[in-house]
């Protein structure tokens, strides 16, 4: 049976079958690619591509204004699944959206994509968890911080 686009967005599937668009996702940053981040190849490494992610979730989590952490919590990446789309060459920039797509009890999943010259590089789907400093153990994400995800999340 062949799923709808609408099941794809909503399942794990959409960065396997469907190429985003940055006008799907709520937030957008901007990198710049440096002459440092190329390889031998003159391709950008694999690893910036992380890094331009995690540049986009920390600016969204280090804003109390846009995800308020409470004190004596902090997140931490649970699990990052990154896929390479499209080569990427120096010089230029990059845009990443990002967006929620999955809030529990404790932790959320962001999807992010990276676009490279108009062009979907990578994608990446990142779980993030809630966690108490003091304990190491997970803590439940508080009303405030549920209402600002629910505000990122990715809209059909």
């Amino acid at each position: 049976m062949m799923r709808t686009e609408r099941e794809l967005r909503n399942s794990n599937l959409l960065t396997k079958t469907l190429a985003p668009r940055l006008a799907d996702f709520p937030t957008t940053t901007v990198e710049k690619l440096r002459f440092a981040d190329t390889d031998r190849l003159g391709h950008i490494t694999n690893s910036v591509f992380a890094v331009c992610c995690q540049n986009a979730r920390m600016e969204l989590l280090c804003d109390p204004s846009r995800v308020p952490i409470p004190p004596n919590t902090q997140f931490v990446i649970a699990r990052l699944v990154l896929e390479f789309r499209a080569e990427m060459h120096w010089p230029g920039t990059v845009e990443i959206g990002t967006g929620t797509t999955q809030i529990g009890r404790s932790s959320y999943s962001f999807l992010q994509a990276i676009f490279h010259e108009g062009e979907c590089a990578a994608t990446a789907n990142a779980t993030m968890v809630m966690i108490d400093r003091a304990t190491r153990k997970a803590h439940p994400l508080p009303d405030d911080v549920v209402a600002r995800l629910e505000k990122l999340r990715i809209r059909e």
